[in-house]
Parts: C-alpha cells; structure tokens; sequence
C-alpha cells in the first residue's frame, strides 16, 4: 500500500507553540513524540519506507527530513514551493508514486491527526485496500460522532454496496460544511459521520478525477510530469507548481465525483485542532483545569495551561487557554480557542514575520 502524509500546514491554532519553521506536526502535544512520528508509527506495516511519500513545503523541508531520518528515503519528502491546499499535494503525489510504484492503492493521511487504537486503525485501511481490489472508487472514512461537534465535517450515507465481515462501505450521500450547533445535533441524530479528512484511492483513480473536475490542475500536472523527464523535480516544481489552482481535494473532486463511498470506522479520531485538544489527553483536576507544566490555580476552574518553559499562575479566572511558548505568551478564552489564528494574520500584518 502506498501512504502520503500530508505535513505542509503551520498550525496556526497552535501558536504560540507552532511557527512556520516547527509547526504543529513537528509538535509533541501527547507525551509520544511529534505528531508527524506518531502518525508514521500508526502506519506501521501497512507501508514499506520508500511507499510513504511526505509533502510538506520547502520551508519546512529541512525540519521534515531530520524527524523522519531512517523511516522515510529523502527523495520521497517532497518540498512544495508554496502551498496550494490539499488537491495539488494530493495529484502531485499520486503522479509521483504511480511513476514508481504503479496503480496501487494509495492511503492519504493528516500528519496532524490522534487515531487509536493503531491496531483497529490499521485493520479498517487493510479493509479498504481490499475493497479497492474490485471497486473504482474514492474511499473515505468516516468516524461515528460523539458529540454534535460544530468544527468538523459531515458525512451523509446512503446504502451499503460492500460488506466483509464487520467491514461495511456505503454509498456517500453528500458533504456537509461545518454546521451550527443546532444543525450539528440534528446532523448526529439523523446517522451522519465525521468527515475524517483521510482517503483512500488508486493514484489513477484520482488523477483521472483531478482530469474531469479540476482540469486546471491537471494541465499543470501533465506538465510535471513531462518535465520529470528531463530535469530534477525542485527545479520542475520551482517552474510549475504555483500556476496550480489552489483548492482543497474535499471541494475539487469528492463534493463532485460520482463514484465516492465512504467506510464506517470505529475507532477514535480527534484532528487536534486547537488547544482545546489538550483536554482530551491530559487529566483534569478537581476544578477542571487541565494543565502541562509547572503551574498554580487559586480560585479558578475549567482554565487550560500549557506551559514547558515556565511556571504559570492564575488567581480567580475560570475558562481561559495560557499557552507559553519561548518568546511568546497567549491568553485566550476557551469559547475563543479557534480564533488564535486571527494572532498569526494580526502579526504577519505587522510585519513581525521573527515570531510567526
């Protein structure tokens, strides 16, 4: 099986701990190691090394290949010059293994995302391998909600077209955006899954789909792949990969395929989206207040605290996330976890590109 590790985002939910030159995946958020190596580590078997292509930017290049030293051939890290969301990462991958490997089926996965157990995780993609033998088709795998999550995807299913013992794929009905909280309840009850953001598809399979709905993006592909030819893929890269629509492989091509079908799995999935997912890995205290690192709570509860490098004390505040990171320090409300960003965009504007 072929697996593409997609590990070219900053994380900017994750500043001040994530910056453009150790980003999110190169972060130890669990007390295991990187994000990138538990991810590699989940795949285990599943993959030979030079099977495993990783697509990151150039930036960030350097920092990739030193955490994956020994599991993954350089030459298959890959540096895009830019990022130009998930379609153009995933057709330069497809057309790179499928050079080297031929039509096998190829697994994509968030570099970023906490799965478990490995085992269970590993039995379902081995099941959809094994679907992919018969089936032309885009494989998604959709994870059973827990909660009416407001920050995810959702999946709409429809009948079941392949069954192998608790193994079942059904057809996908249609792709729902990240909905209200009211729509999310509603969404759970009626049987709709997490879009988990991992895929599953022959690297021909895709590309002949990246031909019908995102043609752009395939003329710039085809003329990659006759520039690998003749000269070195950075310098092909350097030429090409920019004129590449920027577009998300969910909106490009699975929204509009007719042949995409979805695996129920059952496993946990959480795609550590912002500092909020330190409260699902860390204990919290009687007060509710989850913290990493040296720190004192007086009067205060529900607050998140991530804090290696220093102690952190709080007097009388409740829900709040403090993050301390090197040169930086954020304070943010719980409710307000998913606008960390905005922080990087207000910095980038200043200018202040020495602490992004």
């Amino acid at each position: 099986m072929l697996v593409l590790i997609m590990a070219g985002g900053v994380g900017e939910r994750f500043w001040p701990a994530s910056r453009r030159l150790r980003p999110k995946q190169l972060l130890d958020l669990t007390g295991r190691g990187s994000m990138l190596r538990v991810t590699l580590e989940r795949v285990g078997d599943l993959a030979r090394a030079n099977e495993i292509f990783i697509l990151t930017n150039a930036e960030q290049r350097g920092a990739i290949l030193a955490e994956v030293a020994g599991a993954v051939p350089p030459e298959n890290v890959v540096g895009e010059p830019e990022g130009r969301n998930t379609a153009p990462c995933v057709g330069l991958a497809a057309l790179l293994a499928r050079r080297v490997h031929g039509d096998a089926p190829m697994l994509v996965l968030p570099a970023d995302h906490l799965v478990e157990p490995a085992e269970r995780f590993r039995e379902a993609m081995r099941a959809g391998s094994r679907y992919l033998e018969t089936h032309d088709a885009l494989l998604t795998f959709g994870v059973t909600p827990t909660r009416a999550e407001t920050g995810y995807g959702y999946l709409r299913v429809a009948g079941e077209v392949w069954r192998e013992g608790p193994a079942s794929v059904l057809r996908v009905g249609g792709f729902l955006e990240k909905p209200s909280p009211e729509r999310a309840s509603e969404l759970v009850a009626s049987g709709c899954l997490w879009n988990s953001g991992m895929f599953m598809w022959r690297a021909g399979t895709v590309l002949d789909r990246i031909e019908r709905h995102l043609p752009e993006l395939a003329a710039v592909l085809r003329r990659i792949e006759t520039g690998l030819g003749t000269r070195p893929l950075d310098e092909v890269l350097n030429r090409e990969y920019r004129l590449a629509p920027a577009v998300s492989i969910d909106y490009g091509v699975m929204e509009k395929a007719d042949n995409v079908a979805v695996m129920p799995v059952d496993f946990a999935w959480n795609d550590v989206g912002s500092w909020e997912f330190i409260r699902d890995v860390h204990l919290a205290d009687a007060a509710g207040n989850v913290a990493v690192g040296d720190h004192v709570v007086i009067d205060g509860s529900n607050n998140t605290i991530v804090s290696p490098d220093r102690l952190v004390a709080l007097v009388g505040v409740d829900d709040v996330i403090v993050v301390s990171a090197g040169d930086a320090l954020l304070v943010c409300r719980r409710d307000r976890a998913q606008d960390v960003k905005r922080v990087v965009a207000e910095l980038k504007r200043r200018g202040r590109n020495d602490i992004v």
